[in-house]
């Protein structure tokens, strides 16, 4: 018979941190190109095209720097939940099984694949977190005009 909770939290937080930590060295990378951009615009005669190119440079260099912060609070947060206990409530850094699906509640990161099981990794301010937060085992909620019951909580 198989698992009825076959995810292994801590592989999931393993996998969760390994995305952040690749989303985190993109966003360097792609700052570090986009900054090396526009340190090489080269002066025109035309003085606006230089300027153009170097202010879009610049643009997308602060927007990587804004993703790669965002991905690096994400990542603090997640550290913090490493060894959550099993808990008899839905709390921050739970594994949530409900009969339709599992949910971890601590980064949003979306659908994860573990050992061909899927999750749906979600934020703690995520309304759909907000909901469960503070259930039990054989409580329900209700989102978007759907009902879950909770099933296991790892």
């Amino acid at each position: 018979m198989p698992n009825q909770y076959p995810i292994n939290k801590q592989v999931l937080f393993t996998h969760c941190k390994n995305v952040l930590l690749q989303h985190i060295a993109a966003g360097e990378k792609a700052m570090q190109e986009a900054q090396e951009a526009a340190n090489s615009e080269e002066k025109s005669s035309m003085g606006d095209k230089y300027e153009t190119g170097r202010a879009m440079s610049q643009l997308a260099r602060d927007m990587n720097a804004s993703q790669v912060l965002k991905n690096k609070e994400e990542l603090a947060m997640l550290l913090k939940l490493e060894n959550v206990p099993i808990a008899n409530k839905v709390i921050l850094g739970a594994l949530v099984y409900c009969e339709s699906k599992p949910f971890y509640i601590g980064v949003a990161l979306g659908q994860i694949t573990i050992d061909e099981h899927t999750v749906t990794a979600i934020s703690s301010k995520a309304p759909l977190a907000k909901a469960m937060l503070g259930k039990s085992i054989g409580e329900s909620f209700t989102f978007n005009n759907n009902t879950y019951i909770i099933k296991h909580i790892a």
